[in-house]
């Protein structure tokens, strides 16, 4: 069978993995230059930075299978497994890529096709679906089967582009999906900073969700930093020019780092986090020949995303719910 994943975050990559290795012709396409979606690395100025996902803990049996071929490839290390000054937290193995975020997604992608910089603008079903590139690209795929692992807004906008519906139950569920924003620092510092391993600071105020040093992560060879503001900070200054959001979270990130951050760029995640999810896992209609995932379905965690593709590939491979 031949079919199509849209969107190369962890979702569509296990998704377009585990149907690959079932032996269907799999094609994954991304509107970005590259796999991992928020699990997402970035060179800057000879430093490696993290800006999306900083790590992934893994409980579900199919990921631990995956997190043994991560790690004897290397291609996924354990980071820490105490939350700095969180005594009261259990301990829980954070990984990380090794050499950056996007290293899993890298590793899966490895297994079957990928067309990046391919914005889906229409789909169209009739017998088998149609997908069309927006103007100016031009391209026209076919497949038997359709994966969307898209942020759930985005999926409703390409519905609506192709005039297309799924039955009122299921739309009502898509649309009740909600996200938080997170506006992203990517700092280059001064000199190393100030914090031991794991090098992570988490909510050192309301502002900030996160700061990390991807020097002291183990990622980096230049003092690089990022920072996460706060869902409430992104969204009030989502619109506003670097100028007027980035300087507080500079100056917080500084007092917690005690370094200086010399340069910067500012990353905008407009779907963050899900903060209401679909209701379950995935959604398959036998009848569309449709698979929908995501973390929208799965849940925030990377685990759960990758778990949605996983009950997406076995809905299609027959080993799950369908509707």
């Amino acid at each position: 069978m031949k079919i199509i994943v849209v969107g190369a975050g962890i979702s569509g990559c296990v998704c377009a993995w585990r149907l690959s290795e079932a032996g269907h012709e799999v094609t994954l396409l991304e509107k970005g230059r590259g796999v991992g979606g928020r699990m997402a690395t970035r060179r800057m100025n000879g430093a490696r930075i993290d800006h999306g996902a900083q790590f992934f803990t893994a409980r579900d049996p199919r990921m631990l299978d995956l997190l043994k071929k991560w790690e004897s490839l290397e291609y996924v290390v354990p980071w820490y497994d105490r939350v700095p000054g969180r005594q009261d937290l259990p301990r829980s193995i954070r990984f990380r890529g090794g050499n950056g975020m996007t290293a899993p997604a890298k590793f899966l992608a490895q297994s079957f096709s990928v067309t990046t910089e391919f914005f889906v603008d229409s789909i169209f079903f009739d017998e088998e679906w149609q997908i069309n590139e927006r103007e100016g690209g031009n391209r026209r795929l076919f497949a038997d089967h359709l994966v969307l692992t898209l942020p759930v807004p985005q999926m409703l906008e390409l519905f609506q582009r192709s005039q297309f519906e799924l039955e009122s139950k299921i739309m009502n569920q898509l649309e009740a999906v909600k996200y938080t924003r997170c506006l992203a620092l990517l700092g280059i510092l001064d000199r190393p900073s100030a914090l031991s391993f794991p090098g992570t600071v988490t909510h050192p105020i309301p502002e900030i969700d996160w700061i990390s040093d991807n020097m002291v992560k183990g990622i980096s060879e230049v003092p690089a930093c990022t920072v996460h503001a706060s869902d409430e900070y992104s969204q009030k200054f989502w619109d506003s020019p670097d100028q007027e959001r980035v300087p507080f979270l500079v100056q917080a990130a500084e007092e917690s780092l005690q370094t200086t951050i010399n340069e910067w760029t500012c990353h905008r995640w407009g779907f963050a986090k899900p903060l209401v999810t679909f209701g379950s896992t995935q959604y398959t209609s036998a009848w569309d020949r449709l698979s929908l995932a995501g973390d929208s379905f799965g849940g925030e965690r990377i685990e759960s995303a990758a778990m949605s593709g996983w009950d997406a590939a076995d809905a299609i491979l027959g080993f799950g719910p369908t509707s």
